[in-house]
């Protein structure tokens, strides 16, 4: 009897050992990117002050995906989030948006996104390009997934709203690099 125990024991020391291998390995594939953004001085623009990652065409906030990774991307407010717009308004970041996939420059008109940009991140209108965000997201912090199954670059536009104290919108400004996805397999 205690041959049988000592053997089943042992075998489940070593599933519990290969579960634990396998979401190691599965946590692993992901990265975790922050892509810091705060007002400009003058309040027109949000300006990205994350060095990018991007092997070629990189600037701030250039996210690149290696081949077989995914990538939780983080965009965050830093700085000072008055709005000189009304007393007591306040900068929040609002929505991100993606277009012109493969596209050498900013596309024109965002949105219109086929189905492996739809595949890789979780797309709330693909007309317009808007995306989802991930749990944990608030007026200071949206999250997205990239889940990176296909390879190409595509546009991003992040936008932060100037909210009144009444919750009026009174202004909206944006900043807009690229997601260089490797894909996968």
């Amino acid at each position: 009897m205690n041959k049988f125990l000592g053997k089943t024991m042992l075998l489940r020391v070593l599933a519990g050992l290969a579960l634990m291998g396998m979401f190691s390995a599965a946590q692993a594939q992901t990265d975790n990117v922050n892509v810091q953004l705060g007002v400009n001085s003058s309040q027109t623009m949000l300006d990205i002050t994350t060095r990018g990652n991007c092997s070629d065409n990189n600037q701030n906030g250039c996210v690149q995906v290696g081949k077989n990774k995914k990538a939780r991307i983080n965009f965050s407010f830093t700085g000072g989030r008055k709005c000189d717009l009304q007393e007591g308004a306040r900068w929040n970041l609002d929505e991100v948006y993606l277009g012109g996939k493969n596209s050498p420059s900013k596309p024109g008109i965002w949105g219109n996104l086929d189905s492996e940009v739809q595949a890789d991140f979780d797309v709330a209108d693909a007309t317009s390009g808007l995306l989802n965000k991930e749990t944990g997201s608030n007026d200071q912090s949206i999250i997205i997934f990239d889940q990176n199954n296909y390879a190409y670059d595509i546009w991003y536009l992040v936008t932060a709203v100037c909210k009144g104290t009444d919750g009026s919108r009174l202004a909206v400004i944006e900043s807009d690099p690229r997601i260089k996805n490797g894909g996968a397999d």
